[in-house]
């Protein structure tokens, strides 16, 4: 049975400073949906996740598109853990991983179609792109 590879693992744990969806907000400033939370230009600030949903009064004021979006972190850390298992232990199930990975492109999916559906124009799927590359590489 096959296992990831130092690279594959290395291309999996690059996706995590890969934005999910950019929001272009005008004036040059610029929004990132992080896997692990939110990035902005304007000013320059990172808000984590956890962070992000104590902001909000927790998880069930959010929106549904939103509510996916700590599943997706948790299918892409699944999918981290499955290729390190691979490449340092020597077990790992490729299809696991790789499931793991669309799992998560399709949450991505779901939080950018959920802005958009909010209005936000300039909203780009970077994260399901780059996370379709990374899997059909595997």
């Amino acid at each position: 049975m096959r296992r990831s590879s130092p690279l594959g693992l290395v291309a999996i744990l690059t996706l995590a400073v890969v934005p999910w969806v950019l929001q272009l907000n005008g004036a040059g400033d610029l929004t990132a949906v992080m896997s692990w939370g939110l990035v902005n230009t304007n000013p320059w600030h990172a808000l984590l996740l956890p962070s992000y949903l104590d902001a909000t009064q927790g998880f069930s004021t959010l929106p549904q598109s939103l509510q996916v979006w700590p599943l997706g972190l948790g299918f892409y850390c699944g999918s981290l853990l499955s290729a390190a298992s691979g490449v340092f232990a020597g077990r790992e199930d490729v299809r696991v991983t790789v499931g793991l990975l669309a799992l998560s492109a399709i949450t991505s999916v779901i939080v950018w179609w959920g802005l958009l559906g909010r209005g936000a124009a300039g909203t780009i799927p970077v994260g399901v792109i780059a996370t379709a590359m990374v899997g059909w590489w595997f």
